[in-house]
């Protein structure tokens, strides 16, 4: 027999139990949305990886918890309800769920235009700085979406600061003899200074568009240290057990004396930190200004060729991981802002990731080394005034006074240099200790150099205009062979040239052709040793590196060495190479004069300017 119910459809029991599910499920999804709204807005607020990671530890713990005897007990006596609102809950779950993700592919459509604004501060800074403005950004969110972006961008080097603020953030040159401006970055909306008298030199020379001192703020503190490693900071205590109670002197001596260390700086063109710090160190001295030349040469010769403290740092991480694999710790101590040491030792040097592995630095302090106060300035271009603009660059400001650059670096209670203080030793360096340079660059003009040096160098060249000075001079020729290890040719590409010229200097390499064979290096230092030129000069020779395979094997340090004695009219030579990661020839045995080969890598101008600054002493 049949069942008479077997085809039977739902009754209305089951219907109605469904619809009252339903009901259920929708009213709890509603409910269960305005209850989580201001979560869901924290939610979206969290990176990415605690989105996705945080649902599955949530039914991790749901389901460990069932494990609970309590628990278990009690959802098997209930388990027909605590499975009807599990069923509801999930309904309003995968509804709540569906809507976020519709929510969150359609964001960029939601969410209104942000205003973008940016800042600059010194390189040592970025970092620190990038993290505030990230922050920032995260606090003051509307309805999940972001109000503001802030980015954040290196200023120009001290040399350059006033003409970018004079010139609407424009770098003026000549291409051709004819005038060219382009602009250094995007124009920012604020300023983070090193120095409060960095602020006002500027503002006194006439500046428009730096703000009025009362919108200044000050956004965090810190103090240059003399940065060794854990080693030399345990030899100097075997000499002095607190060096902040003796003379800056005696620091001096005993570091550089007994111990034998250098101590490195960055150049103070590039780097307002190391200005500062310049000043320190012939003050802390006690100096006579006849000993300044000297001690600014020495500063140069062991500063690494670094143009800024994150360089510094990076060049210094490299030596010591060297160094620990052959003779123990460097021998150096570096002049840098305190929280620097930190980024180090956290492998937070941006650019050199991991700094700090396997060396660590100690800082150690001071009180004839400067306090450094970090001042907020807003930036106003002409004709680009805008009230809402300002107003969230003051509201910024202020939020950053309250949240401060490293607030907990420990910093002296006086110590900070004024703004006259500053001036003087900026036109002591620039005016002063900078020796004339009659510079002679040679550049590779084989076919292998025409991609990596050709654009490079001529742009790098145009970048460092403000690195020479009026009475400076600069000479260029081309060197290469006619044919495979035919004789070297070296052929004038520019004449002598000021400052004035670099762009149309820079020009003529550009246009130069690069079709030639490679030739020695040495042969070319010879044909210019070779000239009536009667004072020594230094050569910077731009190559791609393969020319050091035509000198003789592994005999191309001992040959070139040769040539350099030689070549009565060259003082030194410093060696750029483009397009490789190494230097074939790295030291030079059997000759008194300097030579130096680095890398360009990825900072062509940074290499050009390093080798100007570098190559002032060798005359």
């Amino acid at each position: 027999m049949s069942d008479p119910d077997h085809n039977k459809g739902p009754g209305p029991r089951n219907i109605r139990t469904s619809v009252k599910e339903a009901l259920i499920s929708a009213l709890a999804t509603a409910i269960v949305g305005v209850v989580l709204l201001p979560w869901i807005n924290l939610f979206r607020t969290l990176p990415l990886y605690m989105q996705l990671w945080l649902p599955v530890g949530f039914g991790i713990a749901i389901a460990a918890l069932l494990y609970v005897p309590a628990l278990r007990g009690i959802y098997e006596r209930y388990a027909k309800q605590i499975r009807l609102g599990l069923l509801v809950l999930a309904g309003a779950g995968l509804a709540t769920g569906g809507w976020l993700v519709f929510h969150a592919l359609t964001a960029d459509d939601q969410c209104p235009a942000s205003a973008e604004l940016r800042l600059v501060t010194a390189p040592e800074n970025v970092t620190e700085l990038t993290m505030r403005t990230q922050q920032y950004m995260r606090e003051n969110r509307i309805e999940g979406c972001p109000s503001i972006r802030w980015t954040v961008a290196v200023a120009p080097p001290p040399v350059h600061l006033a003409d970018a603020f004079n010139n609407g953030w424009e770098w003026r040159e000549d291409r051709r003899d004819q005038p060219y401006a382009r602009l250094y970055a995007l124009q920012p909306d604020a300023w983070v200074a090193t120095s409060p008298a960095e602020v006002e030199e500027l503002r006194t020379g006439g500046l428009k568009s730096l703000g009025d001192s009362a919108s200044e703020v000050r956004v965090g503190q810190d103090q240059l240290v003399l940065a060794m490693t854990e080693q030399r900071r345990e030899e100097l205590g075997k000499h002095m057990d607190d060096p902040a109670q003796y003379p800056f002197d005696k620091v001096w001596d005993i570091v550089t004396k007994k111990m034998g260390m250098t101590i490195a700086r960055p150049f103070p063109e590039t780097s307002m930190a190391a200005m500062i710090g310049t000043s320190n160190v012939f003050g802390g001295r006690n100096l006579d200004e006849a000993d300044y030349a000297q001690a600014e040469q020495e500063l140069v010769e062991d500063g690494l060729g670094a143009d800024t403290v994150t360089s510094l740092l990076c060049e210094f991480g490299e030596l010591a991981d060297e160094s620990r694999q052959q003779r123990g710790d460097p021998k150096i101590a570096l002049l840098v802002p305190g929280h620097s040491v930190e980024d180090f030792n956290a492998g937070r040097v941006d650019g050199c990731a991991g700094t700090g592995a396997s060396t660590h630095l100690i800082a150690v302090r001071h009180h004839d080394l400067s306090k450094l106060d970090y001042q907020y300035v807003k930036v106003t271009w002409h004709g680009q005034r805008s009230a809402e603009r300002e107003t969230l660059v003051d509201h910024f400001g202020a939020w950053l006074g309250k949240h401060p650059l490293y607030p907990n670096a420990p910093v002296p209670a006086k110590g900070t240099v004024d703004e006259d203080e500053l001036k003087e030793v900026k036109k002591r360096l620039l005016d002063q200790l900078r020796p004339q340079l009659d510079l002679r660059l040679i550049v590779d003009t084989s076919g292998s150099a025409d991609r990596p040096v050709r654009v490079q160098a001529a742009e790098a060249l145009r970048a460092n205009s403000r690195m020479l000075g009026p009475r400076d001079r600069l000479q260029v020729f081309g060197l290469h062979a006619q044919s495979r290890n035919g004789p070297a040719e070296v052929t004038g590409i520019a004449p002598r040239s000021g400052p004035e010229h670099l762009g149309t200097v820079a020009a003529k390499i550009e246009h130069t052709p690069f079709d030639k064979w490679d030739a020695p290096a040495s042969a070319g230092l010879a044909q210019l040793g070779a000239g009536d030129e009667a004072v020594p000069a230094p050569v910077v020779l731009l190559t791609d590196g393969r020319l050091f395979d035509n000198e003789g094997g592994s005999q191309a340090a001992t040959v070139i060495a040769g040539a350099l004695e030689d070549a009565a009219t060259v003082s030194g030579l410093y060696v750029v190479v483009f397009g490789q990661d190494r230097c074939a020839v790295t030291t030079l045995p059997g000759t008194r004069k300097p030579y130096q080969c680095v890398t360009a890598g990825a900072g062509a101008q940074q290499a050009i300017t390093r080798a100007i600054i570098t190559v002032r002493g060798w005359r």
